[in-house]
């Protein structure tokens, strides 16, 4: 989506001039479970599920959006990838809206609930709360990509340029996610290989408006002194 970035201190990110279904998702090699109630509101959707190694598992949020676990592309012993992505891509590109929203780049970040970047199965599932970041709609993608890439790549961002990207990473309002395993299961690995993720069960928090910013994603405050 956007190539080439690369983990960098993204403190200097801002030198730049600075609803759902009443239904749980489904798995897609599994039959439809039966309904789960979601609590909803205006902002604010909440739902749980399970998903075995190699399925993936969907469930529409609302806002023209569906969540989505998407098994890892590594084989280093199972897992899956958050997306929030439109219920149709388009049909120039495909689209994703929780990876340039959720730093570090092309590295393990809260996305991956996977074992994958040097990271065990058991090491994956240790940890059991995930939290990221999502954009909302194909427009604000591109408008991310291109803040990101200012970003990690000042120096390729002309003067007059600076201002107008400052204020759109000001402006760019995200959403956010928390995915907290519940109960998970390991197959330990027999003849070197590894031992794998057999199945996750969880449940999921999105919050559409928590009052958060690209800009504040990418230069997060500090904590205050005690």
């Amino acid at each position: 989506m956007f190539s080439g970035l690369i983990v960098i201190a993204l403190a200097c990110a801002l030198a730049l001039g600075a609803v759902p279904r009443q239904a749980g998702g489904t798995s897609s090699a599994e039959p439809k479970p039966p309904a789960q109630p979601s609590a909803v509101g205006d902002s604010e959707v909440r739902f749980d599920g399970e998903v075995l190694r190699g399925q993936s598992f969907e469930h529409d949020i609302g806002h023209g959006l569906v969540f989505r676990l998407t098994p890892a592309a590594a084989d280093e012993g199972g897992g899956w990838v958050i997306e929030i992505l439109p219920p149709a891509a388009p049909s120039d590109e495909p689209v994703e809206f929780s990876e340039i929203a959720t730093p570090p780049y092309h590295s393990y970040n809260e996305r991956y609930v996977a074992a994958a970047f040097g990271y065990s199965s058991k090491e994956a599932v240790k940890v059991t709360t995930r939290t990221f970041n999502f954009v909302q709609s194909v427009a604000d993608v591109h408008i991310a990509n291109e803040v990101v890439n200012a970003a990690l790549y000042p120096s390729t961002v002309p003067e007059t340029e600076k201002g107008r990207i400052a204020s759109e990473a000001a402006r760019l309002k995200l959403g956010r996610g928390e995915l907290h395993i519940l109960r998970s299961r390991i197959t330990s690995g027999k003849g070197g290989d590894p031992d794998t993720i057999a199945w996750v069960k969880f449940e999921v928090t999105l919050n559409f408006s928590p009052g958060l910013t690209l800009q504040k994603v990418l230069a997060p405050q500090p904590a205050p002194l005690r």
